[in-house]
C-alpha cells in the first residue's frame, strides 16, 4: 500500500474511489467497508484509497469528548496495509482543516487527491457544517464531477448491533476479550517502553517489566491477563501474564502495567514490549500479605500457560489448514 501524508501542494495522479474516516481499530466493520471499496475499484478501474486522519478529529474540535484510541497511527497504518487497499492518504487534522465546509473538503478530495467516486455511510457527516447530509454530498459531487454512493450497512454484528469502534471500547472496558476478538478479528494489543518500577515483583520471585504505553491508547479493564509478549521489533514472542491495576496489596498506586515474562532473565529496561491479550484470568484484588499474593501468582501463571497453550494450538490448526 502506498502511504502518503497530505500537504497543500499535493496533486495525486490517477482517479480514485475513496472512503474517509478515522477507522480506529480497523475492525471487521471497517474491513467490510474496504471490501466494498475494492469491488468498486475493480469495477470502475479506479485506485482504491482510504483517507484517514493523523489523530482523532475530536481531539481538535472537542478534546473533552475525544475517546481513548484502539490503535495508534502506526498501528492503524500497519493494519490498513494488510487490507489490500492500494493507497492511504493521511490528513494532518488541524483547526484549519476542522473549519472546512463539507463542500470545500470534497473539492480538496476531488482536485488534489483525484477522488472520482466517494463511498460514504448514508448517515456519515464530515466538514464543519454538520447539518449537511448524504443528499447534499451527492449534490456537491455533481457540481465537481464526483460521484457519491452509499456504502452497504455493516453486516458484522455483536450483541445484535453492528460492530463499531465505540462497541469495541465498551467491551474492552468490560474485559470481554472473546467479544473484542470477534469484533476486531484478532486479539487486542498494545505496546510500551519498559520503565523502572518499585521492583516489588522481583522481591517475591515474579519480576515484571513495567510498561509505559501511548497515553491515548485504551487500556483493558483492570485485572490479570494471559498475554503473548514480543520484545522489540524482531525479538522473541514469549508467554507472559500481565497485571493492569493499582497494586492494592502494597497500598495502592497510579495505574501500572506490569508484565511477567515466563522463564526470561534478560534486561528489558528501555526496550519496547508489545503484548497481545489472549485471556482474562481474574480481577485485581488485595491480598493479606506478600505470601498470599505469591501463592496467587503461581496459580495465575499456571492458568495463563494453559490459556496460551490452547491459543498456540489453535493458531497451529489455522495455519495448517
Amino acid at each position: 500500500m502506498e502511504i502518503l501524508i497530505y500537504d497543500k501542494a499535493m496533486q495525486l495522479e490517477g482517479l480514485a474511489v475513496a472512503t474517509i474516516g478515522v477507522f480506529d481499530g480497523v475492525h471487521r466493520g471497517h474491513r467490510f467497508v474496504f471490501e466494498q471499496l475494492a469491488d468498486k475499484a475493480r469495477e470502475r478501474k479506479l485506485i482504491s484509497t482510504v483517507i484517514t486522519f493523523d489523530r482523532h478529529p475530536l481531539s481538535v474540535v472537542c478534546p473533552d469528548k475525544c475517546p481513548p484510541l484502539l490503535t495508534t497511527l502506526d498501528e492503524r497504518l500497519q493494519l490498513l496495509c494488510a487490507t489490500g487497499v492500494q493507497r492511504c492518504v493521511v490528513l494532518p487534522f488541524t483547526e484549519e482543516m476542522a473549519g472546512l465546509a463539507a463542500c470545500d473538503f470534497m473539492l480538496l478530495m476531488r482536485q488534489q487527491l483525484g477522488v472520482k467516486l466517494l463511498l460514504t455511510g448514508y448517515d456519515n457527516r464530515f466538514g464543519h457544517d454538520r447539518s449537511a447530509g448524504f443528499s447534499d454530498y451527492v449534490r456537491y459531487g455533481q457540481e465537481m464531477d464526483m460521484d457519491v454512493e452509499a456504502l452497504e450497512p455493516c453486516n458484522i454484528t455483536e450483541e445484535d448491533c453492528p460492530v463499531s469502534s465505540s462497541m469495541v471500547r465498551r467491551l474492552l472496558a468490560d474485559g470481554a476479550l472473546d467479544k473484542v476478538h470477534h469484533c476486531l478479528g484478532r486479539d487486542y494489543s498494545l505496546e510500551g517502553q519498559v520503565v523502572s518500577g518499585e521492583q516489588i515483583g522481583m522481591k517475591i520471585g515474579y519480576p515484571t517489566a513495567n510498561l509505559s504505553p501511548d497515553t491515548h491508547k485504551l487500556l483493558p479493564k483492570a485485572g490479570v491477563y494471559a498475554v503473548w509478549a514480543t520484545i522489540g521489533v524482531d525479538g522473541p514472542t514469549l508467554p507472559a501474564m500481565m497485571n493492569i491495576g493499582h497494586c492494592p496489596t502494597f497500598g495502592g498506586r497510579p495505574t501500572t502495567l506490569e508484565v511477567h515474562l515466563f522463564d526470561y532473565n534478560g534486561n528489558l529496561y528501555g526496550q519496547t514490549v508489545r503484548v497481545r491479550f489472549v485471556g482474562r484470568l481474574r480481577d485485581e484484588q488485595r491480598f493479606a500479605d506478600a505470601s498470599a499474593l505469591k501463592a496467587q501468582l503461581a496459580k495465575d501463571q499456571s492458568d495463563a500457560l494453559q490459556v496460551l497453550r490452547a491459543d498456540a494450538e489453535a493458531q497451529e490448526t489455522v495455519c495448517g489448514k
